[in-house]
């Protein structure tokens, strides 16, 4: 029988995360010849070191908070394997799957009863005004740019299609996927935006102007970001693990990444459930309106 390899990720040093991934790694798969890779997420050069250990990957495993799922997210994506979420963190929007559930998880995911859901990536191209050299990046949820350790506001010219549409002075830019819609773009009051909308979402950060709002781009635009006025330099971040300094002169270009991401569902929960259940929306609750009407059966009363 062909050999079935099953990338697991994760920090060693989470004691919660190697628990689980050694509870996974040690169960009976039956007759399946199942042969797990074990790799820290972020690790460029034990990915390159094996890459054709990602290249033979069935599917991946994440084991931990979204944060870890975002890392496996880079890691895999040169190779196109679909990746699962197994929650060790906190909230857990893209690693959905509960820890206890973990090895019937990958059993059932091995017989091949899962769905996929393609989600959008970025790609940064970062140029260099000083040496002319170029750098490549990609996030799962947002790039960031901001105004870093410094205290006052950087002035910040976003274009598209060589218009202008931002100038301003703020505390920075969040450029996001439908994905991240629901991460730092929410807290900085970008909308929430369902991950089958093929979009790229502009998120102003405390800009100093009532005028600038949030701005909903076409999945084929493509936005540059540079620092203008007085400003010396801003940071660029990415999915929160990024942390480069761009300076005046430099040029920030965002676009949607071609490969994209296949996320594993196993669950037949929809996004809207999903999304109420995490946000605590109480979307079955209908409290406040029997409250509604008996307010409006005792006005009624004094009338």
């Amino acid at each position: 029988m062909a050999e079935r390899v099953v990338g697991l990720f994760f920090k060693r040093d989470r004691d919660s995360s190697a628990m689980i991934a050694e509870r996974i790694k040690s169960a009976d798969y039956g007759a399946r010849n199942v042969r797990f890779f074990i790799c820290e997420p972020g690790d460029a050069d034990e990915a390159g070191k094996k890459r054709d250990d990602f290249r033979a990957m069935e599917f991946a495993v994440s084991i931990g908070g979204d944060g870890t799922f975002m890392r496996t997210a880079g890691a895999v994506r040169e190779y196109g394997v679909p990746l699962y979420g197994v929650n060790a963190g906190r909230l857990g929007f893209l690693a959905s799957g509960n820890y206890d559930d973990a090895v019937s998880d990958v059993k059932r995911i091995l017989s091949g009863r899962y769905r996929l859901y393609a989600r959008t990536q970025l790609r940064c191209e970062l140029s260099r005004a000083g040496d002319g050299s170029t750098e490549a990046f990609y996030a799962l949820n947002e790039f960031t740019l901001s105004k870093g350790p410094v205290s006052r506001p950087i002035g910040i010219l976003v274009t598209v299609r060589r218009e202008v549409l931002y100038r301003f002075l703020a505390d920075g830019i969040i450029v996001s996927t439908p994905t991240g819609s629901t991460a730092y773009s929410l807290s900085a009051g970008g909308p929430l935006v369902h991950p089958d909308v093929k979009c790229v979402i502009l998120t102003p950060v405390c800009p100093h102007s009532l005028y600038h709002r949030p701005f909903i781009l076409g999945s084929d635009e493509t936005v540059e970001i540079s620092l203008e006025g007085d400003s010396e330099r801003m940071t660029l971040s990415g999915d929160g693990i990024l942390n480069i300094d761009v300076k005046r002169g430099d040029l920030v270009k965002l676009s949607t990444d071609e490969k994209g991401i296949d996320i594993i569902a196993l669950d037949n929960a929809s996004y809207f459930e999903t999304l109420t259940r995490k946000l605590h929306w109480r979307a079955d609750d209908n409290s406040l309106c029997k409250e509604g009407e008996a307010d409006d059966d005792a006005a009624g009363e004094t009338r």
